[in-house]
């Protein structure tokens, strides 16, 4: 494992960088322009792009789980 998974993936825990967390709110944007939300949530193949875009660009082990569990925490801190 390099020092980069290192610092971003210490077993089950995943760390997302300013960089990761940006990225994903892109890919998701686009996902949510192309109708890949239909609903109040994001379509499972939305999350997989994310996670494969973020493991290659960011050389981690990105799965989509982090993703939903990102995504969660993104908007909860938004309503505070």
């Amino acid at each position: 494992m390099s020092s980069t998974q290192n610092e971003k993936c210490n077993g089950k825990h995943f760390t997302w960088s300013k960089p990761m967390s940006h990225m994903l709110l892109e890919i998701l944007a686009e996902e949510a322009l192309k109708g890949s939300k239909p609903s109040s949530t994001f379509k499972a193949e939305s999350f997989v792009k994310v996670a494969t875009e973020i493991s290659q660009k960011f050389n981690v082990q990105c799965e989509p789980k982090h993703v939903a569990n990102h995504l969660k925490t993104v908007k909860k801190n938004k309503e505070k």
